[in-house]
């Protein structure tokens, strides 16, 4: 019979006796309301999650399950609506069939706004990029995403690169899904620094 392990000092179990994360901070992500994309996403979250930070999960369809283009489902954590940055170290905004609608709503503005004022973690990739774009963030900046995108960027004062993955200072931004693994590398990069 295997002999059950003593918690360290400080380590907080639940109730199936498994350590409880303790996050440094959270990162709000707003989803769009159908066809996010599953695969960055994912790395994204666990790319957090490895250095202790946590996510919080929105749309303007909360009490609904949204399905991924890939037919995954997700539940998000809350509304929109009334979603401040003050509680979050950055908000990153994903890309999906919706995500041109959240480019239309000034709620998802604001809280690109209001982080990039505050110097926060702001990310985006693929068409959610045009997120930034609309906010008026992005003036100077080295950005990249969708190339469907690029005339729109280059009109918002970015300097639209097309690599894959884009940071500059708090901003980053990546072209398209394949970009997963090095996208929640370069959001890690930010939030450590935060």
């Amino acid at each position: 019979m295997a002999e059950e392990k003593e918690p360290e000092k400080g380590e907080d179990l639940d109730e199936y006796g498994l350590k409880v994360q303790k996050y440094v901070s959270t990162v709000l992500v707003v989803m769009p309301s159908a066809g996010f994309s599953e695969e960055t996403l994912r790395h994204a979250r666990s790319s957090l999650f490895n250095v202790h930070v946590g996510t919080r999960s929105v749309s303007t369809e909360s009490d609904e399950i949204i399905s991924g283009r890939h037919q995954d489902l997700f539940l998000v954590d809350g509304p929109l609506a009334g979603e401040s940055i003050d509680d979050y170290s950055g908000v990153l905004f994903v890309a999906g069939e919706g995500d041109l609608a959240l480019a239309q709503d000034p709620a998802v503005l604001d809280l690109a706004r209001a982080a990039h004022a505050e110097g926060k973690l702001c990310a985006a990739w693929g068409t959610s990029v045009a997120v930034l774009a609309r906010a008026g963030i992005l003036k100077g900046l080295r950005v990249t995403g969708d190339p469907s995108l690029k005339d729109d960027l280059r009109q918002a004062g970015a300097r639209y690169t097309g690599v894959e993955v884009q940071r500059d200072g708090t901003v980053v931004t990546a072209r398209d899904e394949s970009a997963g693994l090095r996208f929640g590398k370069a959001l890690v990069q930010v939030v450590a620094i935060l």
